[in-house]
């Protein structure tokens, strides 16, 4: 049996790293954080401020967990963090764990989740446990980042291959306005936005496995139906109030993708 976590997570800048680097504690933070970015744009030539990886810091996390049993793949469980109360060096031990041993599923964690996980458990000194292949990383990672795009030679966001496929990608919220967000206390809305971002790298993934022949059409068609039908009674399990109801909905909007795979194309064509 393989067992499978699709994870994403959502990030800002360290208060205390952007400080620390600013050198003038008494400067409020929102300057701070701004002089920073200027910095950036200037340094890119205007074409970006996305900030070096260890100024990230996790204040959202989502993920799925699936097994393969037989032709099919079944999902068993989904989990959520914010720090809004939520330990994040526990929270990084437990992800270390659940890592180990299964398939993660992500879409540029390669580039950006898992070394920003990393770089967390250096900055607090969170071991990994011995059974995690390498020492931090699970034994088997699919990023559909580089697979869909080649190994990066024409790189495209998870919103274009969502909607190829038939999901509806980014709706309200994207990973621009995370920052907004949590700075109004909106923890609810980048969770919600977060597990959005997880269903659909996990209902891509079972697309590309249908590509390249890992699933059959049956068990593809198996596949998506798990998820279509296991998802809203883990939603209500697992999810807050206030995250459900942003996501209230959602599920009927990739009904595209799932019609499709009750009936994928080599199927109809045989």
């Amino acid at each position: 049996m393989k067992r499978f976590v699709a994870l994403d997570i959502e990030t800002i800048p360290d208060e205390r790293l952007v400080s620390a680097v600013d050198g003038e504690p008494s400067r409020p933070y929102e300057e701070q954080l701004s002089r920073l970015l200027a910095a950036r744009r200037a340094q890119s030539g205007g074409r970006s401020d996305f900030l070096p990886l260890p100024y990230h810091r996790p204040v959202a996390a989502c993920w799925i967990e699936a097994e393969e049993v037989g032709a099919q793949v079944r999902v068993t469980d989904v989990g959520r963090w914010t720090d809004e109360g939520g330990d994040e060096a526990l929270f990084l031990a437990r992800t270390w764990e659940r890592l180990a041993g299964r398939t993660l599923v992500s879409f540029h964690g390669a580039g950006f989740d898992l070394p920003v996980l990393e770089l967390r458990a250096l900055k607090l000194g969170v071991p990994a446990p011995p059974q995690a292949a390498a020492g931090r990383v699970p034994e088997r990672h699919v990023d559909l980042y580089d697979v869909l795009s080649r190994g990066g030679s024409a790189p495209a966001p998870l919103d274009l291959y969502a909607k190829l496929v038939g999901l509806p990608g980014k709706e309200d919220t994207a990973g621009k306005d995370v920052q907004g967000l949590y700075a109004r206390g909106a923890r609810d809305r980048i969770a919600a936005y977060c597990m959005t971002d997880v269903v659909q790298t996990w209902l891509l993934f079972l697309r590309w496995r249908l590509l390249d022949g890992t699933l059959t059409p049956n068990g593809y068609a198996q596949s998506a139906a798990s998820a279509r039908d296991r998802l809203p009674a883990l939603f209500a399990e697992r999810l807050r109030p206030a995250e459900r109801q942003i996501l209230d909905g959602f599920l009927e909007r990739c009904e595209p993708f799932f019609a499709d795979a009750a009936a994928p194309p080599l199927r109809k064509a045989l």
